[in-house]
């Protein structure tokens, strides 16, 4: 139970993936990784992306983990996700990502607080997350505003899919100043009931996002976002070993600085690193390191 809890939350707090809010069949290098964007491309182009994510789970509800546990612990999770991005129109874009995730969760962890509270978390896993289809229409082009409709299908793979279907959707806004362009979106998560357990694994989510992009030269530009996520209260009825309660309101606050390389006038490749200035989730992170290729189809 303890792996399906670190996979699947830090699963959610993933948000857009990359590439599927990424090119969407442009033939330039200017565009966030996580923001939704209301820009949209030429039709009838096809963007292929494969992205790699790493994270190691550090933190246990805004606390340090290895200040609430103690042991030689390692808590990785490597996610491989292929996205596939095709303008309808040149103005609706359907998209869909498919992540699987290798979840590496170390070793026997003792509660520092009690020395009793052991959590055996010795286990590993490995397959198909919930797959995500995505459909944007920018419904006015200036000022360029977009809603996004997103379908994340349910696996039932146990640690790193959930069994419930959830819905999102997105409002995303852009606009260019010069050479600099900014994309903010914001949105809701509605987390889906699992039909095993009659529950849902995690409250629904709001999300936040805002990003500026600046080319440099006609092959290489850099981003800088800022995404923010909620996902409402959680308690551990016995924190750590230590028979009380502790309670906290699950907000994340991700900075995130990039590079995007235009390798040929069809591939791309793009580098960015996470990092989680505030993250009260249950099981956090302090950083996911991406990178990815995306290949366009002209």
């Amino acid at each position: 139970m303890i792996l399906l809890l670190v996979a699947v939350n830090a699963h959610a707090q993933l948000g857009a993936i990359g590439g599927i809010a990424s090119i969407q069949g442009q033939k330039q290098t200017t565009f966030p990784l996580f923001t939704l964007t209301a820009k949209t491309g030429q039709p009838d182009i096809l963007d292929m992306g494969f992205y790699v994510y790493y994270a190691q789970v550090d933190r246990y509800m805004g606390k340090d983990f290895y200040s609430v546990f103690s042991g030689n612990t390692t808590e990785r999770l490597l996610y491989k996700i292929l996205n596939v991005s095709y303008n309808l129109t040149s103005t609706m874009n359907l998209s869909a990502s498919i992540p699987y995730v290798n979840a590496d969760v170390g070793q026997l962890v003792t509660s520092t607080a009690n020395p009793g509270g052991t959590y055996n978390i010795t286990r590993s896993s490995s397959g198909l997350s919930n797959p995500a289809v995505r459909f944007m229409y920018q419904f006015l082009s200036s000022p360029m505003l977009a809603v996004y409709g997103t379908i994340y299908l349910p696996t039932g793979f146990i640690g790193v899919g959930s069994g419930g279907t959830d819905l999102e959707v997105d409002l995303a806004y852009t606009r260019n100043f010069s050479i600099v362009q900014w994309d903010s979106n914001i949105g809701y998560r509605l987390i889906g009931v699992d039909p095993v357990t009659h529950r849902k694994p995690n409250n629904d989510i709001q999300v936040a996002n805002t990003a500026f992009s600046i080319p440099f030269g006609m092959s290489l530009s850099g981003f800088f976002e800022i995404n923010a996520m909620y996902e409402g209260q959680v308690t551990d009825i016995n924190f750590a070993g230590t028979g009380k309660p502790y309670t906290v309101q699950q907000l994340l606050v991700n900075l995130v600085p990039g590079i995007r390389l235009s390798i040929t006038p069809n591939l791309f490749l793009t580098s960015a690193l996470r990092y989680s200035a505030y993250n009260t989730f249950l099981f956090g992170y302090h950083y996911i390191y991406t990178i990815g290729l995306d290949y366009l189809v002209l």
